[in-house]
């Protein structure tokens, strides 16, 4: 008989981003191990039926849980966000509209605190090493599948973008410091406009932003973000998180570099994935010389693509889960 297994998103359906399409993915990397696999929202959890395994994609809220308790099922937490980090910075942005996330911080101490040791018994998953230490926990780090054919399918009907002016792209969502990085681009891409003396353009996907700059478009949430990003020179991030999200693997299968700054557990290498810079003044001087010399960008590219696929393939990352369950 197949092992049924049965994953939790936490939050509400009409929510966007990477958490969703993990999830999609996961559920191809338990196909390959001949699992069958139901998906519900934390909202339908009492539809949840008898399963061998249950994986919860990030803290629940108190009452979800202990419905779980019930369940004859091994409990896996699998996180993909920085829980604390997240919270705090959209109390600082807005405390009023988000205020809820106080609770969201007291629910994860309980977490550490009890539901962790007690109800998962310590069986903790995390996309990465820096999501690991982040959150104050210990337990296997398995990455996030990269699956080649969903880039595929989504960039067949793109049509030519081709941009006058060098093209930068980044992404941003309203947790942790991606929104705060901003700022910090702005100043980098007004003073690379200001040596080289020609235009340098900043895209801006997902969460919008109030900046003030000629040189910096805002653009939401596009359904077409992959045909921008396969015309761009390179991915700009402004922050050091070293955890390589799935708007990077989709850069790096599109052989567009990455330009970051240097973080914690860092995977890539600066001048052989992309520029891995210092500080700003490093990313500055990195990026002058990346303009001026386009065919190092497309070299990067090239090596970028071929680490995602020797990293994040959905064989190899098979592999890891197939251990992490045997172990447990």
């Amino acid at each position: 008989m197949k092992k049924r297994i049965l994953m939790i998103i936490p939050f509400h359906p009409s929510t966007k981003g990477g958490v969703i399409r993990a999830v999609k993915f996961q559920k191809k990397v338990y196909e390959k191990l001949g699992f069958s696999t139901d998906i519900l929202y934390a909202d339908n959890i009492d539809e949840a039926d008898s399963y061998d395994l249950i994986q919860v994609h990030g803290p629940l809220k108190i009452k979800s849980l202990l419905k779980l308790i019930k369940a004859n099922a091994k409990l896996i937490l699998t996180l993909h966000g920085w829980v604390v980090d997240e919270s705090i910075t959209a109390l600082k942005k807005n405390p009023k509209k988000n205020f809820h996330h106080i609770f969201r911080l007291f629910n994860w101490i309980l977490h550490r605190l009890i539901f962790i040791p007690l109800i998962y018994r310590g069986r903790v998953t995390a996309v990465s090493k820096i999501t690991m230490k982040k959150n104050g926990v210990k337990g296997v780090v398995i990455p996030n599948a990269f699956i080649p054919k969903d880039v595929e399918e989504r960039v067949t009907n793109c049509e030519d973008l081709s941009f006058d002016d060098f093209t930068l792209v980044t992404y941003v969502s309203i947790g942790g410091s991606k929104v705060c990085s901003i700022p910090r681009l702005s100043r980098i891409i007004c003073e690379v406009n200001k040596r080289i003396g020609r235009n340098v353009q900043l895209l801006v996907f997902g969460d919008s932003v109030k900046i003030d700059s000629p040189h910096i478009k805002m653009m939401g949430y596009r359904d077409d973000f992959l045909c921008y990003l396969k015309s761009a020179d390179m991915m700009i991030l402004g922050y050091e998180m070293s955890e390589l999200g799935y708007a990077v693997m989709e850069a790096g299968y599109l052989s567009v570099p990455i330009a970051k700054f240097k973080g914690k557990f860092e995977e890539l290498k600066d001048g052989v994935h992309g520029i891995i810079a210092e500080n700003e003044e490093d990313m500055i001087k990195k990026l002058l010389e990346a303009v001026e010399n386009p065919s190092s960008a497309r070299k990067w590219g090239e090596n970028l693509k071929r680490y995602i696929l020797e990293t994040r393939s959905l064989e190899k990352v098979v592999k890891k889960w197939q251990e992490f369950l045997e172990s447990i």
